[in-house]
């Protein structure tokens, strides 16, 4: 039988990333998932410097649609004018602006959302700190 692992490896001119991990009987699914989520984590790091547009256009779109504040939260009337700025064809035009192509179009509209909604507080994606925290909570109940 073959032995089961996770392999993840990147060399691309300077950067080069490589997560391992061997799976037997005694790996939790936690462990698997908190290994998927790290290279999710470092995937989302890198997948826009690799995208073929202009991502400081993007990003100053997502500054006229929502500028996230040095402190406190967004508040409900900030996440719901974001939202409806997001959708509007305002919007949609200044896209066309970095790309005419219908899939482009796509890819920046998905692209666009997750920078707003991170902006807002939003969370989108799990974190590998946050996995540790539950399993370090879990493992302080079992051990009570």
């Amino acid at each position: 039988m073959e032995n089961e692992n996770i392999q993840f490896r990147v060399k691309k001119g300077k950067w080069f990333v490589a997560k391992k991990m061997e799976i037997d009987e005694n790996t939790e699914n936690i462990d698997i998932a908190r290994m998927l989520i790290s290279i999710d984590e470092t995937l989302h790091k890198k997948i826009l410097e690799h995208l073929p547009f202009d991502i400081k256009k993007l990003e100053e779109i997502a500054d006229d649609i929502y500028k996230k504040k040095r402190c406190g939260r967004a508040k409900e009337e900030d996440i719901v004018e974001a939202l409806k700025k997001l959708k509007s064809p305002k919007t949609t035009k200044r896209l066309k602006e970095i790309t005419e192509v219908k899939e482009g179009l796509e890819i920046l509209k998905i692209v666009l959302n997750n920078i707003v909604l991170k902006r807002l507080g939003i969370k989108i994606n799990l974190n590998t700190k946050l996995i540790d925290k539950y399993v370090e909570k879990v493992n302080n109940q079992n051990n009570k």
